[in-house]
């Protein structure tokens, strides 16, 4: 046992110096909502200030810690603030990538400045004896480093427990606008946090960087560790996060013993500095998926860009192209051939990695690790098994598809920072572990050779050149084959609402899966080419920071598909052929850093209006009449607050003015409801008696209700009374913890909601969940694509021809129903509100859905829309069998189509009956309208005999909160 306790030792120093540094992190994280994947490049800064002062002007070492701790750290903490506060309204990608630009700034800046080669860092702190513990020596610099880690964290627990502001920090966690509404500014707390959280980051890479040579991308990665430390706290409690850095720093060295010494071969050998990110993958595969929900701030997110070229100008673009491309050779000269060569390469890596990020939404930081992978397996298929070129080449793309499967595991857990966490950690285990085995690239420094093909006009850099530019052609076209193809449609429906997709029909966890392994075969095959295109390869060509760089190279370039991927691929390899300095890398990714950073904070690449005005007109394509719509919708695509637009009873929604002739035709409309159809007795969905918890919060308790089809059922209430959870529980999207959910008959309480959808249960959502990024015709298509590709990975590939007839016949039917037939090629992001809900319910009606739950769908509509969808609604059921439980604040709607109608109040049933009977009912009038007269049927508690479940009517709690503090309803 004695023989393990210096590593026991050194894993609790180092261990206490990661915990300090999750510490800030997770306090970041908790307040903000932003995951500082940069915390390391800020302890990097602290480190590399305190080299400049103490070393290059010897400063005495308290003043340079002083100035790296104390001045550094809350500088850039209220710098990381504000851009925080700019990522808020941003896509998760983007607060993900600012945050890998701040990392690659951080790192191509004092690499170019101190060099590559490390640099001596002084000890400062006293390293005599201090003690001897049974044989073994602690220092006094052990002792110090780990006291001043302790007392640090344990401050801030204490602070965060019982200081007025941390208990504010706590309230901002929980409820930043009810903390700004007692007189507490949100933003100055969130600014202490990240001034408190860099500062810990600051003084982490101090007590760090003594141990270690000064090195940039090292000490970056070193104080990466951290995020295993805050995945063992779950990212949220502050003693269990510095008690996982204690752990992973034990573990960690404890295994470099015998990594080192007892076995020492290269999966063990890599084993100690993969541990952090082992634990980290481990964590997050592992732990419950309620605790890994982001927690993000509540706001509205930027129109998604739909602007493409017209065909025209793509053409033509594509021809020069294509042109400059073949004529490359002859106007560069023999000795950068294999520079263009690499160019053309990395537009293969840039197009895999755009399926998973431009067109399904995914983040992968382990792209390299795909292209490692094919590497390695096309040099041992060549060289080692003998086989042809171009067999061993489709060999290795299909190597990587069942580590892409693997990677896509978190991706069906996991979304945004989590799902890039853990990526992360897997390329770096990969890399510290599995390149020197064997299989990949092993031990030795001349790697893996990679022949190129047998044939002799491939053998010369030009011949091969122009057989990478065959593969770019084939591989441009198969992304831009996809993109337009069933799966396209799904990966950009995958990318704009997840949820919508899945309620829908389409399974979501196949359709990740298929795009992890689609990504990982083309990065592979990139893999195979570079390798040919070098001769050999080692895991160096592949190392896990390259993936970071790729990310941010490729969120900044600008242009759809396939153009995005050649202006990264010229943008990142280009300029180091004619730009012939040491630090010209260094440079590059100091400048991608920056560019990453701004990209992100505007919420997209530059976008020039005058341009594409230029090139619409050029291409011959009509500019898109959006003034209109953009002027009703106020922000294209803005979608209105949960429950702002519920008014009380008999109040109509007509906020929206109309002019005269509108308003004559609104009043004209006389909706008429429809004849119920006499349905099956277990059609439509019933519920029984589901409850709803959220924590200690009963959101819905005991509720029932039949919804048969052939018929409207209402389901009204006031704001969090509960209906929308209610809706989430029958499609699934939330899990009663009582009661059950049948459709037709059967049980389908423990069914995905993508099984839901294929059994006849279609939705919309009170916050509309619209593909943004696609037309109107695509997404009313996808509502009935959706369904058709299930849950079988085939049928997410393609459809069948009579599949296609089937489907466009849908969607006309759809559009005719809503009246939105000349909308059909529109963006859907540019339409109003009016029109976006009508959209919404033409996907659902394109879908095989004979059970239709609509939630507040003339939310937002002036009376003139309102009076159409009450047509629409009522045409519905008129043609076919369809049920349709709907729940609105328009009391005038539902009092015209609902034949039957149920009434919630804070999660428990109140009322049910007839339209009349409903507006005869004192309780309800009370519920909307707060009455506390206990007249009619409330002052007897006895809801009347058409009431046959509710029964008796519970007194009202004289401790419950109010009806402003609470709400209960879920939006998905």
């Amino acid at each position: 046992m004695n023989d393990l306790l210096p590593f026991v030792i050194i894993g609790l120093v180092s261990g206490s110096v990661y915990g300090l540094a999750a510490t800030g992190l997770v306090l970041t994280y908790k307040t903000s909502g932003i995951f500082n994947l940069a915390h390391g490049a800020v302890a990097t800064t602290a480190a590399y200030t305190f080299y400049f002062l103490r070393v290059q002007h010897e400063l005495p070492w308290g003043l340079a810690a002083l100035l790296s701790i104390g001045v550094v750290g809350p500088a850039l903490g209220l710098l990381l603030e504000l851009m925080a506060r700019r990522l808020a309204e941003v896509r998760v990608v983007y607060k993900i990538v600012a945050t890998i630009g701040i990392i690659l700034a951080v790192q191509g800046f004092f690499t170019a400045r101190y060099g590559a080669q490390s640099q001596t860092f002084p000890t400062f702190l006293p390293t005599g004896e201090a003690f001897t513990l049974s044989g073994t020596v602690i220092t006094w610099d052990q002792i110090i480093i780990t006291a001043i880690a302790l007392v640090a964290t344990a401050g801030l627990y204490l602070f965060f427990r019982f200081a007025r502001l941390g208990l504010a920090m706590r309230g901002v966690v929980d409820d930043s606008e009810l903390l700004d509404s007692a007189g507490t500014n949100p933003v100055a707390v969130r600014r202490w946090s990240w001034v408190i959280g860099s500062t810990f980051a600051c003084l982490a890479g101090v007590l760090l960087a003594p141990s270690l040579s000064l090195d940039a991308l090292l000490l970056t990665l070193l104080v990466v560790q951290a995020f295993g430390a805050a995945a063992l706290g779950y990212f949220s409690s502050l003693p269990l996060t510095y008690a996982g850095g204690l752990v992973v720093g034990v573990l960690a060295s404890v295994l470099t013993k015998y990594g080192a010494v007892t076995h020492p071969n290269a999966l063990l050998t890599g084993l100690p500095p993969s541990t952090p990110f082992l634990v980290l993958f481990a964590v997050l595969l592992l732990t419950p998926r309620r605790r890994l929900v982001d927690r993000r701030l509540s706001a509205r997110l930027l129109v998604t860009d739909t602007w493409r070229a017209p065909a025209r100008i793509q053409l033509s673009g594509a021809v020069v192209l294509a042109a400059l491309a073949v004529a490359v050779p002859f106007l560069v000269g023999g000795a950068r051939v294999p520079t263009y060569t690499d160019a053309l390469l990395k537009v293969i890596l840039f197009l895999s990695l755009g399926l998973l990020v431009r067109t399904s939404g995914q983040v992968s930081l382990a792209h390299a690790a795909f292209a490692a992978i094919g590497a390695a397996a096309m040099g041992h298929f060549t060289t080692g098994l003998g086989l042809p070129w171009l067999v061993a080449l489709l060999l290795a793309g299909l190597v990587a598809i069942p580590v892409g499967a693997v990677i896509a595991i978190p991706a069906i857990r996991l979304s945004g920072v989590f799902l890039a966490l853990a990526t992360f950690g897997f390329g770096i285990a990969l890399e510290q572990m599995g390149y020197p085995l064997k299989i990949l690239f092993g031990s030795s420094t001349s790697g893996v050779r990679v022949p190129r093909p047998g044939l002799s006009a491939f053998e010369s850099d030009r011949g091969y050149y122009y057989l990478v530019l065959i593969f770019v052609v084939l591989v441009a076209a198969l992304v831009v084959g996809v993109h337009r193809s069933r799966l396209g449609r799904l990966l950009r429906g995958l990318s704009d609402s997840p949820t919508a997709l899945a309620t829908h029909g389409a399974s979501v966890n196949t359709t990740r899966v298929l795009v992890f392994c689609l990504s990982a075969f083309v990065a592979a095959i990139y893999g195979g080419l570079y390798g040919g295109s070098v001769s050999a390869v080692t895991g160096s060509s592949f190392s896990s920071f390259s993936s970071l760089v790729l990310l941010a190279v490729l969120v900044i370039s600008i242009g759809g598909e396939p153009w995005y991927a050649f202006l990264a691929a010229a943008g990142m390899v280009l300029p180091s052929a004619y730009i012939t300095n040491e630090n010209t890398t260094n440079w590059l990714n100091f400048l991608f850093g920056v560019s990453a950073i701004a990209v992100s904070l505007s919420g997209g690449p530059p976008r020039n209006a005058a341009l594409r005005r230029l090139a619409d007109r050029i291409g011959g394509r009509r500019p898109e009449a959006t003034a209109a719509a953009t002027a009703a919708a106020g922000e294209p695509g803005a979608t209105p607050p949960v429950g702002a637009d519920a008014l009380p009873a008999a109040l109509p929604l007509d906020v929206l003015p109309l002019d005269a002739a509108a308003a004559a035709e609104a009043a004209a409309i006389s909706i008429e409801r429809p004849e119920a159809v006499a349905a099956a007795p277990d059609s439509g969905i019933q519920v029984e008696k589901i409850s709803v918890r959220f924590g200690g919060n009963l959101a819905v308790d005991s509720f029932s209700l039949i919804a048969p089809q052939g018929r409207v059922t209402g389901l009204i209430g006031p704001n969090g009374a509960g209906k929308t959870t209610t809706f989430n529980a029958c499609s699934g999207l939330v899990r009663p913890s009582s009661g059950r959910v049948r459709l037709h008959g059967s049980d389908v309480s423990r069914l995905a909601p993508s099984a839901r959808a294929r059994g006849g249960l279609g939705r919309t959502f009170q916050r509309m969940e619209l593909f943004d990024s696609m037309s109107v015709r695509e997404n009313i298509v996808l509502g009935r694509e959706a369904s058709m590709a299930g849950v079988r990975p085939w049928r997410h590939l393609a459809g069948t021809r009579s599949q296609r007839k089937v489907v466009a016949e849908a969607v006309e039917r759809a559009a005719a129903t809503c009246g939105i037939t000349d909308l059909l090629d529109r963006p859907v992001g540019i339409l109003s509100t009016g029109e976006r809900r009508l959209v919404e319910l033409a996907r659902c009606l394109a879908g095989p859905f004979d059970m239709l739950l609509l939630d507040e769908p003339s939310s937002g509509l002036n009376r003139l829309e309102t009076a159409r969808f009450g047509e629409v609604l009522a045409e519905v059921i008129r043609q076919g069998d369809v049920g349709v439980l709907l729940i609105e604040h328009d009391m005038a709607l539902v009092m015209e189509v609902c034949h039957y109608i149920y009434v919630l109040d804070f999660g428990v049933p109140i009322f049910e009956g007839t339209p009349a009977e409903v507006a005869a009912s004192d309780a309800v009038r009370a519920a909307y309208l707060g009455s506390e007269a206990a007249t009619g049927d409330t002052a007897t508690g006895d809801t009347a005999d058409q009431s046959g479940q509710t029964g008796q009517v519970p007194p009202a709690d004289p401790a419950a909160p109010s009806r402003q503090t609470v709400s209960q309803e879920v939006s998905s």
